[in-house]
């Protein structure tokens, strides 16, 4: 191997680094201006209507320039005038229509019939880009078709052994082989072969420090060996007279080496290596596009999946109010994306009380999905005991700290309300914040504190009320709280509460409508899960 300059040596073997565009090779650029209209105007839907009716109503018919000299009979075609058009290689023009060939008289052009085929042009250039952007955009949306399988498809393994054929053939060898590396790029591992025996594919992986060959062509270049037996240290993987190894890369990532082998000692010539490395290329190709069939696959799966459990995330909110008399509830979540860990329930406890309660799962998607699952089923597991708001949480706590790893959070508030007395007793954890709504008066119910999951022990804030005809209470998630930051700046819980109160004699679901009018408004708002649940004494009749 002779210096660093990657050019050919002459002591056995030979190292190519090549680059340049082969003699052979001829690239041709598209100067060419592409039409989304046909090669004939007169196949574009409805101009031979609108152009015969031109010619009979002005004597003056529209044709594609260059048509009007194909007919003979016209005789008048030097009188044609050109109508300018936004594409130059679709220029219209007017022609007089004689009513014989030796007719010398000419129909008058008026202005109107100018501005009617300048109007025609117009509607045809557009035509031509909306054809054009629509081709555009439905090369772009390939990429997001899933893909299918033909039953008439080569498997990739015929595939990649065509593949070797050519490689070998094209260069007048005998055979070749493809090694790919490992996850490790430790090793090297047959996985394919043109005119070598079966059994080559059950031998052990190669090691890659000790394929010296492999690793100079891994490294960019392309190793050719004249005669193995005087090299035997580049490691050639099969007992032939010459081989040559070349590199099997993306862009980006390096995948393993192709090797022909030739049964006669011989040289391989740039022009033959760069041939192999066209071919090698084509390798690289294929086993991208397997990893990636691969990978769309799974996505689709996946994806199948989300949907699936964001559904079900979605039918497991309650849908039902309670029916208790003389109060009425509603709620509102929506996930930030598919999933998320937003939720609220409610139900009425054997006390004949009724229960209401909002959480808030920290994390992301999946991770927050099953935390928020696992918190309901704790709360639904333990309200249906005899219980206060406190020790249900701090149970619920409990439950969620000894079943976790002690690095998943959550917030989550609990009321539960006399129906008779109007009297409330609530606790929270986390950043969960809840307002008592009344005409002349609206207060927080308590500060914020720290979430579920930080300890075995927890210290809920606390909170006693009683709610008069025509109050109520708002119990509004973090996700909702940001948002809302988002939308009306620091100052957001008057503009919030201001809503409220503004809209407290109605329904509780115009309550929530309004609040969600409200956000639909803002623009640029960043996805977060959101809740708000609104439980409200009815006023007397």
């Amino acid at each position: 191997m002779e210096g660093d300059d990657g050019g050919t040596s002459t002591c056995g073997y030979d190292v190519s680094m090549t680059r340049s565009i082969p003699g052979y090779l001829r690239l041709h650029g598209g100067a060419e201006t592409l039409s989304g209209l046909p090669d004939d105007i007169n196949q574009v839907p409805g101009f031979r209507q609108v152009a015969h009716s031109l010619a009979k109503l002005t004597g003056w018919r529209l044709c594609e320039s260059g048509a009007e000299r194909q007919d003979a009979a016209h005789e008048s075609a030097s009188n044609s005038i050109s109508i300018p058009c936004e594409h130059p290689w679709r220029e219209l023009m007017l022609c007089p229509v004689a009513a014989d060939a030796k007719s010398a008289s000419l129909p008058v052009l008026s202005a109107e019939t100018r501005e009617l085929a300048a109007g025609i042009a117009q509607v045809l250039s557009e035509v031509d880009r909306l054809r054009m952007a629509l081709r555009d955009r439905e090369a772009e949306l390939a990429t997001n078709i899933p893909l299918t399988v033909r039953q008439d498809e080569a498997t990739l393994a015929t595939r990649l052994q065509q593949s070797l054929k050519a490689a070998a053939e094209v260069v007048g060898a005998e055979a070749a082989s493809l090694y790919l590396l490992d996850d490790a790029t430790e090793h090297l591992k047959l996985r394919a072969t043109f005119n070598l025996p079966a059994e080559r594919l059950l031998e052990l992986p190669r090691r890659l420090d000790k394929s010296l060959a492999d690793l100079e062509a891994l490294a960019g270049h392309a190793v050719v060996l004249e005669d193995t037996t005087l090299l035997p240290h580049w490691s050639c993987p099969e007992a032939v007279p010459s081989a040559v190894c070349i590199p099997v890369s993306t862009s980006t990532t390096p995948l393993g080496t192709l090797w022909v082998y030739s049964k006669r000692e011989r040289d391989f010539t740039a022009q033959e290596t760069n041939m192999l490395e066209i071919i090698a290329g084509r390798l690289a190709v294929e086993l991208e596009r397997s990893l990636l069939a691969d990978d769309r696959l799974r996505t689709d799966d996946l994806r199948q999946q989300a949907n699936q459990a964001a559904e079900r995330q979605r039918s497991q909110l309650p849908n039902v109010k309670p029916l208790v008399e003389g109060w009425d509830v509603a709620a509102w979540t929506e996930q930030g994306e598919n999933l998320g860990g937003d939720f609220h329930d409610w139900g009425v406890v054997e006390s004949g009380r009724l229960a209401i309660f909002v959480g808030d799962a920290a994390g992301r998607q999946f991770e927050a999905a099953l935390t928020a699952n696992s918190l309901v089923t704790a709360v639904k597991s333990n309200y249906r005991f005899p219980h206060t708001p406190d020790s249900l949480i701090d149970r619920v706590n409990h439950a969620f700290w000894s079943t976790s790893a002690g690095d998943h959070f959550a917030s989550l508030a609990y009321l539960m309300i006399d129906p008779q007395l109007g009297t409330l007793e609530a606790a929270s954890c986390g950043h969960i914040q809840g307002f008592l709504l009344q005409q002349n008066a609206v207060r927080g119910i308590w500060p914020g504190s720290w979430p579920l999951g930080g300890s075995p022990e927890v210290r809920p804030e606390l909170a006693q009320a009683m709610l008069q005809p025509g109050d109520a209470v708002a119990l509004v998630s973090s996700g909702l709280v940001e948002t809302l930051k988002a939308a009306d700046g620091e100052n957001w819980q008057r503009g919030f509460c201001d809503l409220m109160v503004r809209h407290l004699e109605l329904p509780t679901e115009r309550m929530i409508a309004a609040l969600r009018e409200h956000l639909a408004r803002q623009e640029r708002l960043l996805p977060e899960d959101r809740t708000i649940m609104i439980v409200k004494r009815r006023p007397r009749e």
